[in-house]
């Protein structure tokens, strides 16, 4: 049985595998992979009284289930993580999958460890760019503002867009493509600030390389791992082959992309869009697939 834990702080000691550990702890072998994005699908966007209490249903199954494996996979980078699953009391996660895709970090005993064959990946889809360089290339196009210092990362360069976002992004493609860079353009909508963002990550990067990771790591059946999303960020996971729950307060050009998408790519069935929003939505589609 899961439990919220205490403050956590980062480690950066070699850690057991996820199996592993929880063979020793006498738990019942993983059976299924449940890999959600945070804010937006587990963390409502409207902090109603509603939304907290059908945020802790959706606690309580999780921490009554048997060989359930969690991991949360967010654009948040670690410290901004950790505080979104103290602040809303959320079960302490497996795995954590932080900043667009390009972090991954094992958790065990409550502590948080970087996992660095992730990290050695990362390192050569980035082919040698630096952060600055990428800076540097998209220095001078007047609608990106880089974002705060702490929303940046190791192996990714964030930016605020207009919403109308598709002239930037061109133009970012052009100018770091002269530069030689081998880079990922995620685009997104932040419905609640009402501006876009922008993530410059390693060439093909993204949540889905990120899940696919997990996947392969965890050796969880295909069919039974399940990723929860809302936004044009968790589209390339969503459509990476793998059970999808697309909670209800997914904006409805993102529902349209993914219907006709999933039926070029033969996935329809994959996909559970939710009568629900949020956690509520998630605990929905989690009961559609058998989960909990």
């Amino acid at each position: 049985m899961r439990c919220t834990g205490p403050r956590l702080a980062p480690s950066y000691v070699q850690m057991d595998s996820v199996l592993a550990r929880l063979h020793v702890a006498s738990m019942s072998i993983p059976q299924y992979l449940l890999a959600s994005d945070l804010d937006g699908t587990l963390i409502p966007l409207e902090r109603s009284a509603k939304r907290l209490r059908e945020l802790r249903e959706f606690v309580h199954a999780v921490r009554d289930a048997e060989g359930l494996l969690l991991a949360y996979v967010t654009g948040r980078h670690l410290a901004l993580a950790q505080r979104g699953i103290e602040e809303f009391e959320l079960p302490l996660p497996d795995l954590l999958v932080c900043d667009v895709g390009t972090s991954v970090y094992r958790v065990t005993d409550g502590v948080y460890a970087p996992d660095e064959e992730y990290r050695k990946e990362m390192r050569t889809a980035f082919g040698g760019l630096r952060g600055e360089d990428v800076k540097s290339a998209l220095d001078g196009i007047e609608s990106l503002k880089l974002q705060e210092d702490e929303k940046q990362a190791e192996f990714k360069v964030s930016y605020y867009t207009p919403k109308n976002v598709d002239w930037v992004l061109n133009e970012a493609a052009d100018r770091l493509k002269s530069a030689g860079a081998r880079v990922n353009l995620v685009a997104s909508y932040d419905s609640v600030l009402e501006r876009g963002l922008l993530d410059v990550l390693p060439a093909g990067v993204a949540k889905d390389y990120a899940v696919r990771y997990l996947h392969d790591h965890t050796k969880i059946a295909a069919e039974h791992l399940i990723y929860a999303g809302d936004s044009g960020n968790d589209r390339a996971a969503m459509l990476a082959g793998y059970r999808v729950i697309v909670v209800a307060n997914a904006e409805e050009s993102l529902k349209s992309d993914l219907r006709k998408e999933a039926a070029k790519r033969r996935l329809s069935g994959h996909l559970y869009f939710a009568h629900h929003p949020f956690a509520r939505g998630v605990l929905e589609g989690c009961r559609h697939f058998g989960v909990l």
